[in-house]
């Protein structure tokens, strides 16, 4: 018996070295066997035929394989290779509860009247503050019930089992067919993909630190950034196939030049790694410890990384200035950013900070989609350590993504930092498939802001005053406000009120009274007061 053992090791142990050798060569080389594809392709057989054994065949994997390329709304291509790889399935996550039309009611209102420069017929002040309140409120019920905001700083639900434990909260037997095969891919994921994988990932740790210590010592030159390009897409690429990574790479025609910043939306922190299987970069982000800061410092021997704390006001001065002095010198590798400063589940797009935008005006924007069916990339920082996040990974099916390089993008003349980063960030979500969204990704850790508050509150009170007859004007003589002034100042936006001087622009509801001599006076103002009130709760 110990024989036998010893024999099993032994003929194991080679057979993992064998495979391991030949996977380490032909990544080197940037060759494919086409085992990978073949695996995931085997795999999708196996979950379509568990979705006709099991009680609920809607709720899995159906009629996997087809002729025509999936579209998606955008008119987007999802995946290509259909006689390699299935079509891409929708998870929960990209399908709506409800159909939020309030919320994109109000949305399009304040859009369109804040980008229109007609004149827009005034309507009756009352009758607009009360359909305007109704529709807020539908709005806010259909945000609880759907949010869209913090439902993007969690992994994406699927809407089938792919066989992995942690896609399934709570074991449900549907026969002992499926159970069998979980257990045998449980295995399989655990002893020979987990085996190979580990040795593979060591195996490109140690030519990482040995070739960047190398590079470190020899003299700026054509050479060294010769031989940095070469040994950084060898190793990214031994590091991707310890992933089982199937990554396609589209028009390639648009990759960045010397000295361009590239940025691209932001899932996971083998981001970096998917990417620089196809070109060489350099990278600025937050400054990290653990294993992941032991990276960073191990890829900052060979070429020169800015790495920076968000926290530390001159480390942003500092930032700025090396960018700036990098983009000027075509001779440096493109700077590769994240605009979004935190991970997102990849099915949307968070507000970009302007920072790299106001630095050059030619941007090279990346769209990259992962495939979450066999394994989902998306790091939720906030719960998992790197070395979990990199143990799921390693004991996923495999990783697939779809990388997409857009012409490059230019910075018009009637167009600001802000106004940049939109346009480059719509199209980076049409071209990956993604929702376009203005939230701040930081919301993730922190509240909503003050300034972002004020900044919805100025909208609607714009859209306000160009569909009533609510205006503000300047009074001629200034004064202090008073406890008895029936407006309060906090409910005006920030460009309306002016402290330093004790100015205030009072807000002036001029509604369409009929002309009756029989009115009081009084009962006119209270009727004006009582309409400032309603527009105050609704601004609020």
């Amino acid at each position: 018996m110990i024989n036998f053992l010893l024999a099993f090791i032994t003929y194991y142990g080679c057979i993992i070295i064998t495979v391991v050798v030949l996977v380490i060569i032909l990544s080197s080389l940037g060759v494919s066997s086409g085992i990978r594809e073949y695996g995931v392709s085997l795999l999708c057989n196996l979950f379509e035929w568990a979705a006709e054994g099991s009680h609920s065949v809607d709720d899995l994997f159906d009629d996997d394989f087809e002729e025509k390329n999936e579209v998606d709304e955008n008119g987007q291509i999802i995946l290509q290779n259909r006689d390699r790889l299935p079509r891409r399935r929708s998870s929960s996550t990209e399908k709506k509860i409800i159909e939020k039309d309030a919320s994109e009611s109000v949305r399009n209102k304040l859009d369109d009247d804040n980008a229109s420069n007609h004149l827009i017929p005034k309507n009756k002040t009352s009758r607009t503050i009360i359909s305007d309140s109704l529709e807020f409120i539908t709005a806010g019920f259909e945000c609880i019930i759907d949010d869209e905001v913090t439902s993007r700083f969690k992994a994406e639900t699927l809407v089938s089992w792919n066989l992995l434990s942690r896609t399934k909260s709570n074991y449900v037997h549907i026969n002992w067919k499926i159970s069998l095969l979980w257990v045998l891919g449980w295995i399989t994921r655990y002893t020979i993909l987990l085996h190979i994988r580990l040795s593979i990932f060591f195996v490109g740790l140690s030519l990482l630190i040995m070739t960047t210590a190398l590079i470190g010592f020899i003299p700026n030159g054509a050479f060294k950034r010769w031989l940095n390009r070469r040994a950084m897409l060898m190793c990214m690429r031994i590091f991707s196939r310890s992933f089982s990574s199937i990554i396609r790479f589209h028009d390639s025609q648009n990759k960045a030049k010397g000295g361009g910043i590239c940025v691209a939306n932001h899932t996971s922190p083998i981001d970096v790694m998917i990417l620089s299987c196809d070109n060489c970069y350099a990278m600025i982000g937050q400054s990290q410890g653990g294993f992941l800061g032991f990276l960073q410092r191990t890829l900052s021997r060979s070429t020169h990384h800015i790495w920076f704390e968000r926290s530390e006001a001159k480390d942003r001065l500092h930032v700025v200035k090396r960018m700036q002095e990098h983009v000027n010198d075509p001779k440096k590798l493109p700077i590769l950013i994240f605009p979004e400063g935190t991970c997102i589940n990849n099915t949307s797009v968070m507000q970009f900070k302007k920072g790299s935008f106001e630095i050059a005006s030619t941007i090279y924007p990346i769209a990259m989609k992962y495939d979450a069916r066999l394994g989902d990339a998306f790091w939720n920082s906030s719960l998992q350590g790197y070395a979990q996040y990199l143990w799921m990974m390693m004991t996923s099916w495999a990783i697939i993504c779809d990388v997409w390089y857009l012409p490059p993008m230019t910075k018009n003349d009637d167009e600001d930092a802000i106004e940049f980063a939109r346009r480059v960030k719509k199209a980076i979500a049409e071209k990956g498939g993604l929702v376009d969204l203005e939230w701040d990704g930081q919301l993730k850790r922190t509240k909503v802001s003050n300034k972002l508050i004020n900044e919805h509150k100025k909208k609607y009170f714009n859209h306000l005053e160009r569909r009533t007859s609510i205006s503000y004007y300047k009074p001629i003589r200034t004064r202090k406000i008073s406890q008895s002034t029936p407006l309060s100042q906090s409910a005006f936006p920030e460009s309306v009120t002016n402290e330093t001087q004790y100015e205030k622009r009072e807000l002036i509801i001029e509604d369409s009274f009929e002309e009756n001599p029989d009115n009081d006076h009084k009962n006119k103002c209270n009727d004006i007061e009582s309409k400032q009130t309603n527009l105050l709760t609704v601004i609020s």
